[in-house]
């Protein structure tokens, strides 16, 4: 007895992929051509999905990113233009350039000079969006994109809700749109936890099955995590955040369970954003420590890693990819 031990499973060295928690090898390679100098590649990749919203958000998120640095020209380009792709991409590409400016830290950490050039940077958005929007009558997404602008902003709440309202008149389940609008509701923007949780919960009882939009509801405890255990994050007491995220997402399980079963319960639908809703429910399941749906959630990542959660997650941001891999290793 006690002579034979049990191994421990060898942990696995795994190949984490990192922005890139989609799958469209057309953007990817207009995003090259782009990168080459080929702006207008932009354009023709977002005019073939006009009446695909969810993939069309997609691409302008992907092509936005590398558009930094060409905001002004392509604002040049659409002016006297009709093109409502060009104006759409001029416009998320001021975004993108603010967001550049301003970086991903808390707001007391950015000195007034940045934030000052931020908000200059995030206001020449709007005039091209609402061009974008004027195009294409029907188009959700330039609506999605000042959403996201009037929430840099800080415009009141009149007008975000007013945005809001516009966005579901055209595409009542778009997913980007529906993350931002739980930013919004947040505590950090100025909402409260309990106006972001219901929106989040109204979300998903509104929600087809089969559709990822569901993953607001983690996403949103997510939210109330970060707000509620920031204290002991700062601490940096690892052991005692460890503890906090075990017990908050053990409480919360039961409704988050329920939200990815309604995502599953049809076969589910091929969506730009599955790789992303999976990285919310797979966090979630491995933090309550239920092995068997975390598993069928991190299958679905195939190690396509988001940083939120997992910035929410990891102890440090450094350790993002490290807290993924060894979460993955236990339950794969």
């Amino acid at each position: 007895m006690g002579i034979f031990r049990r191994k421990r499973p060898v942990a696995v060295a795994r190949e984490v992929v990192r922005d890139h928690t989609y799958d469209d090898p057309i953007v990817d390679i207009a995003a090259e051509e782009m990168d080459a100098g080929h702006l207008r590649a932009a354009t023709t990749v977002l005019a073939e999905c006009r009446d695909q919203p969810e993939l069309r958000a997609l691409r302008l998120e992907v092509l936005r990113d590398h558009a930094v640095g060409h905001a002004d020209e392509l604002l040049e380009l659409a002016k006297g233009n009709t093109d409502p792709d060009l104006w759409l991409l001029a416009g998320a590409s001021f975004i993108g350039e603010a967001w550049a400016v301003r970086g991903t830290g808390r707001a007391e950490d950015i000195g007034e000079d940045r934030f000052k050039m931020f908000f200059a940077t995030l206001r020449k958005a709007v005039a091209p969006l609402h061009e974008a929007a004027n195009i294409l009558e029907r188009d959700a997404v330039p609506w999605a994109q000042l959403q996201t602008t009037g929430m840099g902003l800080q415009v009141d709440r009149g007008q975000k809700d007013e945005v809001w309202r516009e966005i579901v008149a055209r595409c009542p389940t778009l997913y980007p749109a529906h993350w931002v609008r739980a930013q919004i509701l947040a505590p950090k923007w100025g909402g409260s936890t309990e106006e972001m949780m219901a929106f989040a919960k109204g979300s998903v009882d509104a929600a087809a099955p089969g559709d990822p939009v569901v993953a607001v509801l983690p996403l949103a405890h997510f939210e109330v995590f970060l707000e509620k255990f920031a204290e002991a994050v700062q601490s940096r007491s690892a052991l005692k955040v460890a503890s906090l995220k075990m017990r908050y997402f053990g409480k919360v399980h039961d409704e988050i369970a329920e939200a990815a079963d309604k995502w599953a319960i049809a076969v589910p639908r091929a969506h730009p954003r599955a790789l992303q809703a999976h990285n919310l429910f797979a966090a979630a399941f491995a933090l309550a420590d239920d092995g068997p749906r975390a598993k069928r959630h991190l299958l679905g990542m195939r190690d396509h890693v988001h940083d939120i959660p997992w910035t929410y997650v990891a102890y440090l941001a450094s350790d993002v990819e490290k807290e993924y891999s060894e979460l993955a290793n236990k339950y794969l």
